[in-house]
């Protein structure tokens, strides 16, 4: 009997243990003090209506869920996506992701800095990490891939172009972290990841495009059985 009692409460403590991890682990907000998000839609892999949710920048800092929480162990954000999320109109693919609300044109100088890792990729091996994105079809200017541990810039030189892509770093193991840093001035832009750089020039095609940064989780991979991705971001910061 005294065996018996023992027993319950070791059990009664390791689920009492468990739900407090699942607590820390999708219910936590993003706290302001290190994150200032305000600048951002939250894009979401949850049907809403006929698109996506989306947690506008105002609001992020009270929400948190499985897909978007904030890891008090490494005080980073995590971005979880699965290959079974709802897609965006126009996208084949899910996507935890920021998204920018200020919108601008490829004039003067805008910049966009990330501090994060990979901690878990699906399948095909393929996260989008950042980008510059724009509003009509053809217009991902920019995109940072993970592609199986290997970290590229891709870019079309005119809007709705063939992308071409530049593998910056080799053989960067999952939960390894990295920095990234797109730096934009008129038509010029120079990619940074850690120490290596790239830099190129857009075709007059972009002047009229109305664009955005991303930062986060665009999981390319829509695939049966499901599988997932894992981002952390330890920081993310937008300057002009």
């Amino acid at each position: 009997m005294k065996s018996h009692i023992k027993f319950l409460v070791t059990t009664g403590l390791f689920i009492l243990s468990s739900v407090s991890i699942h607590a820390q682990k999708t219910d936590e907000p993003v706290p302001q003090s290190q994150f200032n998000l305000t600048g951002f839609n939250l894009q979401l892999p949850i049907q809403k209506n006929n698109s996506i949710t989306i947690i506008k920048g105002s609001e992020i800092a009270k929400f948190s869920s499985e897909n978007f929480y904030y890891s008090i162990e490494d005080k980073s954000i995590r971005f979880f996506c699965s290959s079974d999320g709802k897609a965006t109109q126009g996208s084949h693919y899910p996507r935890t992701e920021l998204r920018q609300i200020n919108e601008w044109h490829f004039e003067n100088k805008h910049n966009l800095q990330v501090k994060m890792a990979v901690l878990k990729q699906p399948s095909t091996g393929k996260i989008i990490i950042g980008q510059i994105h724009g509003n009509s079809k053809g217009t991902e200017a920019v995109k940072i891939w993970w592609n199986n541990g290997d970290i590229q810039v891709g870019f079309k030189k005119e809007v709705d172009g063939k992308e071409q892509r530049i593998t910056l770093l080799k053989n960067v193991s999952l939960g390894q972290v990295f920095d990234y840093n797109i730096q934009q001035n008129n038509l010029n832009v120079q990619v940074s990841i850690n120490q290596q750089t790239t830099t190129f020039n857009l075709g007059d095609s972009w002047k009229s495009e109305s664009v955005y940064f991303k930062a986060g989780n665009y999981l390319q991979d829509n695939k049966q059985p499901v599988t997932t991705g894992l981002v952390a971001i330890y920081q993310v910061n937008i300057t002009d």
